[in-house]
């Protein structure tokens, strides 16, 4: 039995120790060797294979038992619509000086013999087509009874090569196929899918997402890159899968964050998308992607991944569920891009740093497929102050127009217990400006004052009576985004909305000009924010309340 150093299941992936067996295919006792017809060529090895001087075929071979003569044909190109190897045939010529041939229906619809009739005892159990596992090639196996023969030598004559009856292999003389475990070597992109069959592909097909058109799906999260497979089921689905059918997928890391990826086809090639930020993060690296036979090979440098800790998931953009969880980096030698730290707590100073490992959640200024990640945001809660953090990639603040004002924050889900903020400057002395620059702003951070949106401008300094200033909002303008932070005093809001700071249990915010959904923080039913208990919807820690729909070869080959 063969031992593995490396074991790879789709959803959770594993390092296991050497010596540690794998629980995919088992070896078989010795046994005459069986060929079953399905499409996979995997029993062929071992048994020699013959060139062709045909460029729609790239190898054939044949084999016999005291019941059937088996044939495998790999084809270039072909796939469910149509195969090149219904345009060749074999011909028998019998050494009594008759002849014969086999010949193929359109598609491979049936196997006739040499004058397109039928043959008795083939049907469609005897026959089988299947994409390769090698890029751009087509698998097809079928089988004749040896009573086609007739009990007598012959030739068989196919793609330029001869073969004669008493050389073709006896599966007699070769043992039963063994069954070895699979040794995974690490991914290459080329289209070439062998690599794949140490890792477990999950079956897909009973996915719930709205116009799910894969089969199967796997990613390996192996040292600088993750790597990810899909099947479709029909050539080009996948580019048309998912909401809105705009075949938008997404990386997920464990701190809520999203990279948006869309699988596009231009100018006959598969590429994948990202927006203007990930492609800065990415610092010249790409993406690659190979496609063959209804299946995708893709590589995503880890630097396009947004904050994580150990696990990413892999899905549909912005899906309920991913089709593939909890995968971690199997190579532990390698903590690429890895926050490799715990949260511990937030300060206000316009730094952002500490926001890294805590959980985020997105909000979509268009939740049509989301090509661009429009919003991260969170909210904290800690020492009589509300924390509140979000990096937008709308950048408008260097643009004419500042996403941050107005902001919202309400108690409880409730509208009669909210407040939404303008922004103030305060000068040393104190005195207001109600009105100060907010929009293009030069590359930078820049701090306000949060009063209520409904408040009197009359007031004159921080000092009047009646003022109240509820607490500091920082502001960094940048080229490629714009983030910002503030703290709220709790005793504050409270009294705004006529509770004890101990009866509000959840507290919500909303960046209307980004997005309608509410960034909630939750407490618990023993006070406010004390032993807090983080409730979650796409990632721990985060709830995000949607609502705007439309702003949003092992074969020997014979010389």
């Amino acid at each position: 039995m063969i031992r593995l150093e490396k074991t790879i299941v789709a959803g959770s992936m594993a390092l296991l120790l050497a010596g540690t067996s794998f629980f995919m295919p088992q070896n078989k006792a010795m046994a005459a060797r069986t060929i079953k017809i399905d499409g996979n060529p995997s029993e062929w090895d071992g048994i020699t294979a013959y060139k062709s001087n045909d460029s729609k075929i790239a190898k054939w071979s044949v084999s016999k038992n005291d019941d059937y003569v088996y044939f495998y044909v790999q084809q270039n190109g072909g796939n469910i619509y149509g195969q090149p190897i219904t345009s060749t045939n074999f011909i028998i010529k019998y050494e009594d000086g008759s002849s014969d041939g086999i010949r193929f229906g359109a598609n491979m619809n049936a196997v006739k013999n040499g004058t397109f009739g039928d043959i008795d005892g083939v049907g469609d159990k005897d026959k089988a087509s299947e994409p390769s596992q090698e890029k751009d090639k087509y698998e097809t196996e079928f089988r004749i009874p040896q009573k086609f023969f007739g009990g007598k030598k012959y030739t068989l004559e196919y793609c330029g090569t001869k073969v004669k009856s008493e050389d073709i292999t006896d599966l007699k003389s070769k043992d039963e196929e063994t069954k070895s475990d699979y040794v995974y070597n690490g991914i290459k992109i080329d289209g070439n899918f062998s690599d794949w069959n140490a890792v477990d592909k999950k079956d897909v097909t009973g996915n719930t997402e709205k116009n799910n058109n894969l089969s199967k799906a796997a990613v390996v999260f192996d040292g600088d890159y993750i790597y990810i497979y899909l099947k479709e089921t029909s050539d080009g689905a996948a580019l048309a899968s998912g909401s809105y059918s705009r075949g938008a997928y997404e990386l997920l890391t464990d701190t809520g964050r999203r990279t948006s990826l869309k699988l596009v086809k231009k100018d006959g090639k598969y590429q994948v998308e990202v927006n203007d930020y990930v492609n800065h993060q990415m610092k010249g690296e790409s993406i690659k992607v190979e496609h063959s036979n209804l299946q995708y090979e893709i590589s995503v440098p880890v630097s396009a991944l947004k904050q994580y800790n150990k696990k990413v998931s892999f899905g549909y953009y912005c899906a309920d569920k991913p089709l593939v969880e909890d995968i971690v980096n199997i190579d532990k030698g390698s903590s690429h891009g890895a926050l490799n730290k715990k949260f511990d707590g937030i300060t206000y100073d316009g730094e952002y740093s500490d926001w890294d490992d805590y959980p985020h959640s997105l909000i979509e200024y268009s939740t049509q497929g989301g090509q661009t990640d429009d919003s991260e945001a969170a909210l904290y809660a800690s020492d009589g102050y509300l924390y509140g953090h979000v990096k937008s990639l709308l950048h408008k603040t260097t643009e004419g127009k500042n996403e941050f004002m107005p902001f919202a924050v309400r108690a409880n889900k409730n509208d009669k217990t909210s407040i939404s903020f303008r922004f103030v400057s305060v000068d040393k002395d104190g005195n207001i400006n109600w009105n100060p620059k907010l929009t293009n702003l030069e590359n930078g951070t820049y701090e306000f004052t949060l009063v209520d949106i409904g408040s009197w401008t009359t007031y004159k300094n921080v000092s009047d009576k009646g003022f109240i200033d509820y607490g500091k909002i920082k502001i960094t303008a940048g080229s490629k985004y714009d983030e910002m932070e503030y703290q709220i005093h709790m005793n504050k809001l409270a009294k705004k909305f006529g509770l004890d700071e101990n009866e509000m249990k959840v507290l919500q915010a909303q960046y209307i000009n980004i997005g309608e959904e509410w960034v909630t923080y939750a407490g618990t039913s023993t006070g406010p924010f004390v032993g807090v208990t983080m409730c979650c919807l796409t990632a721990a820690g985060v709830l995000s309340y949607k609502k705007r729909k439309d702003k949003k070869s092992m074969m020997r080959i014979a010389e």
